[in-house]
């Protein structure tokens, strides 16, 4: 096996998703791998994970899902799925699910606000990190 090695990159890195805007239910499709639905409804919708029998991800897929709109938006399973989770979703929350199996997916939830108080602040842009260090150990909480 080849040895890895460090690269250091000057300037500004950025990752960008392609969104996918709905204002309607749907069932994630192929098309939906690793984009964003961009939910922007203004009623209630479902966005509803499909058995492999339907669409088949590979394992692995992530679809990123976001409710930007007033409506509400439920996560649901078809028949023959296991979500570790369903449900709706929160104003302005976002999560993903990942294809972990054969029908069987893991819901990773984004904290919309995470906070913390304390330890050595560094900001920069949006982005706040407090840092906790004892002894040789340290933790970083990013807000």
């Amino acid at each position: 096996m080849a040895d890895l090695q460090a690269t250091s990159v000057a300037g500004t890195l950025t990752a960008l998703r392609e969104e996918t805007i709905t204002t309607a239910s749907l069932a994630l499709a192929l098309a939906n791998r690793d984009r964003v639905i961009a939910c922007t409804n203004t009623t209630a919708i479902n966005i509803t994970v499909p058995a492999d029998a339907s669409v088949n991800f590979p394992i692995g897929s992530v679809v990123y899902i976001a409710r930007l709109g007033t409506g509400t938006v439920t996560l649901l399973a078809a028949g023959g799925v296991t979500l570790t989770k369903t449900g709706t979703l929160g104003t302005g929350e976002e999560l993903y699910v990942r294809k972990r199996a054969v029908n069987s997916w893991v819901v990773v939830e984004r904290p919309y606000e995470l906070t913390a108080t304390g330890g050595t602040i560094v900001t920069a842009g949006n982005l706040r990190s407090h840092s906790f260090t004892t002894g040789s150990s340290s933790l970083v909480v990013q807000s």
